[in-house]
């Protein structure tokens, strides 16, 4: 298999700017239809593909979002869907709990082994939880909604940020040992 070093010595320099445009470009248009920015999918490529150190991928994944950030705010306001109390709710929950979760991944647990734990503990639960519950059925009435009380949707926000801060700097490290 070939490596992104020998690559780069066929093709010479400038050719990891070109290709991680276009990659980033495509990601975009096919993620943004779903409603994510991408950059957790240009991430394995920019370690796998391009070769690029571990420690670069992360400011550029940030700077990856925060591009694509205004267009997906632009679209959900012309909807009608920003705003209000649930979003200040969430962004006072979410944004310590990344800060909080990157800082605890970098200074308290630097081992490559604990990305696998944090993906263990977040994806078997959740995993197991999708797969002992049912979608409703054609025809059935769906159950009614149920109101979270706000100090447990805070919560719920500061874990959710607090695993995705950590897990970013780990999936970039677990990816650059491979």
């Amino acid at each position: 298999m070939t490596s992104p070093r020998q690559c780069a010595r066929a093709l010479g320099t400038g050719w990891t700017e070109v290709v991680a445009l276009a990659a980033a470009f495509v990601i975009a248009v096919l993620a943004t239809p779903a409603g994510i920015s991408g950059a957790v999918l240009l991430l394995p490529f920019q370690v796998s593909v391009l070769g690029t150190p571990s420690p670069a991928v992360t400011p550029t994944n940030l700077l990856y979002n925060v591009v694509a950030t205004p267009g997906a705010l632009y679209r959900y306001w012309r909807q009608g869907q920003t705003g209000g109390r649930l979003a200040l709710v969430l962004i006072a929950g979410t944004l310590p709990g990344v800060i909080a979760g990157s800082t605890i991944r970098v200074e308290l647990l630097p081992g490559p082994r604990v990305f696998d734990l944090v993906v263990a503990a977040v994806l078997l639960p959740l995993g197991t939880w999708l797969a002992l519950t049912r979608p409703t059925r054609p025809g059935t009435e769906p159950r009614p909604a149920r109101a979270v009380p706000v100090p447990a949707l805070i919560l719920l926000a500061v874990v959710v940020g607090c695993v995705g801060g950590s897990t970013v700097s780990a999936a970039a490290r677990s990816w650059h040992r491979s």
